[in-house]
């Protein structure tokens, strides 16, 4: 097999440029013309390994050669196979050219890996299958049934697709939290600074005087005093809370009671609960329009959604229909909003149950992206509120000491 570097056009005039791995000259020109390119240059090349070395790649690429695989390269990787394998290429040269187009080394070795399980006879989902870390169970079974049914590149335009809501998504949550979690950690900062700082000092010079406190500031000292006493059982207390919360974590049953526990926090329990529901929708959408039958379809999708209160829900919800139930009663729940199984109800009954789940998912990604607007708007003044307040507070108690002081 050689290498040949092309440049061809579009019938609407638009430039195509790449590379191709055939026989010969001929088999390439014969290829392009196959995709409607009007062939404009054709050279034999060296290998794309070559081409691609990181050596000759710009320095931001050889700055993101060790970085690890982020969701963001799994979107890109198949929206660039979909869009190959569409145009005509075969499954290998995609892969090749994916490949040599990876600016990371652990991705190209895992393209490396797929491109020889396939040369192997593997299929393109098997292939998939050994990267479970990277590739999940849902994006392989969905794989796999467009190998089926031949409709190989809209499922990896739909993988895409997935994979860059989820991540607006998780980029969102981020952004808004970023700021309150920021001024928190400030906020903190400054009571410990005051209370383990500033206070003290204040209170020694005040007691040498004598007479009378305000009560804010006899309050304000008294807190500090005992602060100190205590620091050390605190920061045992607090040492022994985070590591009991780690162990829970790490624990099957506690890490489910800590994510029934936050379904349950006000604010944060309805984002949790909008973006399982918004996932579940869609995935769930995408699997039984692939093929799948919904007990298959809510095992993969049981396993994709973040919190392991509703995942197990949902798997229940899967032994339930398998016992006879239908699917909108079985889904049921104090944790799943009465909305969810009223239109699956309405869904099964018309047949159109996929579209039903899509509609589901695009509804609560709305109903989510709106709760973190709101949150991201209510946040910045309610810290400045706390923050201000507490300052303000300290402010206020030793300005009332140091005038009582002066009238006497």
């Amino acid at each position: 097999m050689a290498y040949f570097e092309y440049r061809a056009l579009h019938p609407d005039g638009r430039q195509d440029n790449g590379t191709l791995e055939t026989d010969s000259m001929e088999q390439a020109a014969a290829n392009l013309r196959q995709r409607g390119l009007m062939v404009v240059s054709l050279q034999e090349t060296a290998n794309p390994e070559n081409i691609g070395s990181v050596t000759k790649r710009r320095w931001i690429h050889r700055a993101a050669w060790l970085l690890p695989i982020l969701a963001r390269d799994r979107a890109t990787f198949f929206r660039q196979m979909s869009m190959m394998v569409q145009t005509g290429l075969t499954l290998l040269q995609a892969l090749q050219i994916c490949k040599r187009e990876s600016a990371k080394k652990a991705f190209r070795n895992v393209i490396q890996q797929m491109i020889d399980d396939v040369e192997n006879g593997a299929s393109f989902s098997n292939a998939m299958g050994r990267h479970k870390r990277i590739f999940s169970s849902v994006i392989v079974q969905l794989v796999e049934s467009s190998e089926a049914s031949g409709e190989l590149e809209s499922a990896m335009s739909r993988i895409a697709e997935g994979i860059e809501r989820r991540s607006e998504q998780i980029v969102k949550l981020v952004s808004a939290l970023f700021y309150p979690l920021f001024v928190m950690v400030v906020a903190t900062l400054v009571t410990l600074f005051l209370v383990y700082g500033v206070i003290p000092k204040f209170a020694t010079f005040i007691e040498r005087q004598g007479g009378q406190l305000p009560a804010s500031t006899q309050f304000l000292m008294d807190l500090s005093k005992g602060a100190i006493a205590y620091l050390p059982y605190l920061l045992i207390g607090t040492g022994l809370v985070i590591l009991g919360l780690i162990m829970a974590w790490r624990n099957k049953t506690g890490r489910y009671r800590i994510h029934r526990i936050l379904l349950d926090v006000p604010i944060i329990g309805g984002i949790l609960t909008f973006s399982a529901i918004s996932q579940l929708g869609f995935t769930l959408s995408v699997l039984i329009e692939s093929g799948l039958t919904l007990v298959d379809s809510l095992r993969i999708a049981g396993k994709s959604v973040g919190n392991e209160a509703i995942q197990n829900h949902i798997l229940a919800t899967r032994e339930k229909i398998i016992d006879g139930e239908n699917f909108a009663n079985a889904i049921e729940d104090i944790i799943i909003p009465p909305t969810v199984s009223q239109v699956i109800a309405i869904g099964e009954q018309t047949g159109n149950l996929g579209e039903v789940l899509d509609e589901i998912g695009s509804y609560y990604d709305s109903r989510l992206q709106a709760r973190i607007r709101w949150l991201s708007a209510i946040t910045e003044p309610v810290m400045i509120i706390i923050v201000g307040g507490i300052v303000g507070f300290v402010y206020f108690s030793f300005f009332m000491a140091a005038l009582g002081m002066s009238v006497a």
